[in-house]
């Protein structure tokens, strides 16, 4: 049984999202033991994940064929993905404050509007979202000025 809006998405795309998750990480993990700045080592492994995956995508090869092969099918690549998706934010939102959460999810919005079908609600959705997790930030901002004024440093 496929979930509702994961039921239209090719099998292909599915893996091809899935293979960037994962040389991301690995490329990450990687790239911090060597690198001493951990913001480029994200942005080095996101844009080589990002590459490999385009390259991957460019040979026309079927991806969804490799599960099918194993007896893996379409339908349970599509059940699996939300279940890896909710164990994905999950860590996320273990690792990574709630304000960057919400500022990546509202660029996200925003930027996906331009692909769906109703694209103010999404794009509306998105500004409110992005504007709350931009309001934490300032908010924590202020309160490590505010600390250092208190704690005199």
């Amino acid at each position: 049984m496929a979930i509702g809006f994961l039921s239209n998405i090719d099998g292909n795309i599915i893996v091809l999202g899935l293979l960037f998750i994962i040389f991301f990480v690995l490329i990450q993990l990687a790239l911090r033991k060597s690198l001493k700045n951990n913001n480029s080592a994200s942005i080095i492994a996101f844009c080589v994940s990002l590459l490999a995956v385009y390259g991957l995508s460019r040979t026309n090869f079927d991806f969804s064929g490799i599960f099918y092969n194993i007896g893996i099918n379409d339908e349970i690549i599509h059940t699996i993905i939300p279940i890896i998706i909710l164990a994905g934010l999950i860590f996320i939102f273990w690792k990574v404050k709630a304000r960057m959460i919400f500022v990546i999810v509202g660029l996200i919005l925003i930027i996906g509007s331009r692909f769906v079908y109703e694209k103010i609600i999404v794009l509306v959705v998105g500004i409110v979202i992005l504007l709350i997790g931009l309001f934490l930030m300032y908010k924590e901002s202020r309160r490590s000025v505010n600390r250092r004024i208190y704690l005199g440093r």
